[in-house]
This record gives structure tokens, C-alpha cells and sequence, in this order.
């Protein structure tokens, strides 16, 4: 299967931005709970939540029933700010119909549950083409992610998810942002699934782990430190210069602003 050209090109946003001109959300909350969640920071920024332990109780959001589906261009990526949980696979299943039938391409993000990858390949055959599934995967080391990713699904189950989304005739592509690791991660995320992907990889570092991650704990306040340590900007650049003629590999901003820096000394 091959995706539409405009989900790979070079946009100069950053975050959801490098990916797609629009974002789809349907939700506030997700029991995925991972420790350095960007939209439960956001969400208790904007008063979406009170406190941050609200964030796993996850509820649809009012008025979806009376939304008009229209063509947009460029490429809508969803969700953005939840997850497609078991919770919330029909409203997904109804949503991304709505925006498929109008005609637009759809970027599905999700640490992905097998359960709902199987009813949204089936219930979206139709449009396979205009849809690309990128599964967020960033270790291979299934107990580091357990502790990151506390209520997601386990490496090998999103490893199947993959697998049963190529076998279905779907594109496929990985966000290894954030990576859960260093360079090693990496290189090992690379060649454990690059075979089941279609489109493209994409490595990013653990972004502001000082300000998303509660620290508090000291064993958590290490494990920081050691992202860190091995995300270090030498590191990147190794990285960078190793797996940079893969013609899968894509680069976050986290990784190529310090390429570009380092590079331009």
C-alpha cells in the first residue's frame, strides 16, 4: 500500500504541525495515563481538568452529534489530545467516516489497542487510501514502556497492530517520539519495524521531561536524568549520522534543530 504523497512532505511546523495541516479531537482524558503527556499538561493549562489525576477518566465531548463534515486541505491528523481507547472506539469509528466520506486524508496517531485496530481496519476498507496508520512505539523493551506508558498497550500488542494493519492493505508508519532510550533505542526500533512499514519512522526525543514529568519520586526523577543523559545532543548527532540515508527515517524538530546546529559550527 502506498500512502498519498501529501502525507510525507517537508512542512515547517513544529509538533502536530511537522505532520499535518489539521487536528481532530473528539475527547478530553485517557486512561493511557503516559507520564509525559503534552495534552494533560494542556488540558489543565486551559482548565479542561482541575488536577492532573482527572486526566485518566476519559468522556466524549458535547455537540458531536451535530457536526458537519467537511473537505479540507492538506492532511487532518487524530486524535491529538487522547487516544483511540476501547472507550472511545465508536465515537472514533464515527468520526473518522465523517472525515473520510468527505473526502479528506487521514492521519491516524495512536499507541494502538488490538481490539480497536481490528474494528477500525475493517469499518474503514473503503478508504484505505486515504488513510495512514502511524503507531506510536518508543522502545522495544516492553517493561521500560510499561513504566512511561502506565495504561497503554504493550509493545507486542502494538507490534500486531501493525502487522494486521499491513496485512490489511493499510499504510503504515511509527512514531518513535517520544523515544524511550538513547541511541541504541533507536537503532534497535529501526530494524525490529522497519519491515512492517510502508511509509516512514519518525524519532524524537523525550521533550521537556522536566516540566511534563511529575519528578517528585526519585526514581522517576532518575529515570529522567537518564533519558537525558542518553539523549544527549553528541548522541542525536551519532544517530543522526548513522541512520540519516534510511530513506524511511524522518527526523523531529527535537532532533533536527540540534543536527542543524551542531552541524553548522
Amino acid at each position: 500500500m502506498t500512502s498519498p504523497a501529501s502525507f510525507d512532505i517537508a512542512r515547517k511546523g513544529s509538533g502536530t504541525k511537522e505532520w499535518s495541516e489539521h487536528s481532530h479531537n473528539w475527547g478530553i482524558g485517557c486512561s493511557h495515563d503516559c507520564r509525559y503527556c503534552f495534552a494533560r499538561q494542556n488540558a489543565k493549562r486551559f482548565s479542561m481538568i482541575k488536577s492532573a489525576d482527572e486526566w485518566p477518566a476519559e468522556r466524549i465531548k458535547p455537540g458531536r452529534d451535530t457536526i458537519r463534515w467537511a473537505k479540507k486541505s492538506g492532511v487532518i491528523m487524530t486524535p491529538t489530545m487522547t487516544d483511540i481507547t476501547p472507550f472511545y472506539l465508536e465515537e472514533s469509528i464515527r468520526t473518522f467516516r465523517g472525515l473520510l466520506a468527505a473526502g479528506n486524508n487521514l492521519l491516524i496517531v495512536s499507541k494502538p489497542h488490538l481490539e480497536c485496530i481490528e474494528k477500525l481496519c475493517a469499518s474503514l476498507k473503503q478508504w484505505q487510501t486515504q488513510i495512514l496508520f502511524r503507531f506510536t512505539i518508543g522502545t522495544m523493551d516492553d517493561q521500560t514502556a510499561k513504566f512511561w506508558e502506565p495504561g497503554a498497550p504493550s509493545i507486542p500488542e502494538r507490534t500486531d497492530c501493525l502487522k494486521l494493519a499491513l496485512k490489511a492493505g493499510y499504510a503504515t508508519s511509527v512514531s518513535c517520539e517520544p523515544l524511550l532510550g538513547g541511541y541504541e533505542t533507536a537503532v534497535e526500533l529501526v530494524e525490529a519495524l522497519e519491515p512492517l512499514i510502508t511509509d516512514t519512522i519518525w524519532i524524537g526525543k523525550l521533550n521537556q521531561p522536566r516540566r511534563r514529568v511529575d519528578c517528585t519520586e526519585r526514581d522517576v526523577f532518575e529515570r529522567v536524568q537518564a533519558i537525558e543523559h542518553m539523549q544527549r545532543d553528541s548522541e542525536m548527532l551519532r544517530l543522526y549520522d548513522d541512520l540519516q540515508d534510511n530513506p524511511k527515517v524522518r527526523w523531529k524538530e527535537s532532533i533536527s534543530r540540534i543536527v542543524d546546529r551542531l552541524e553548522g559550527e
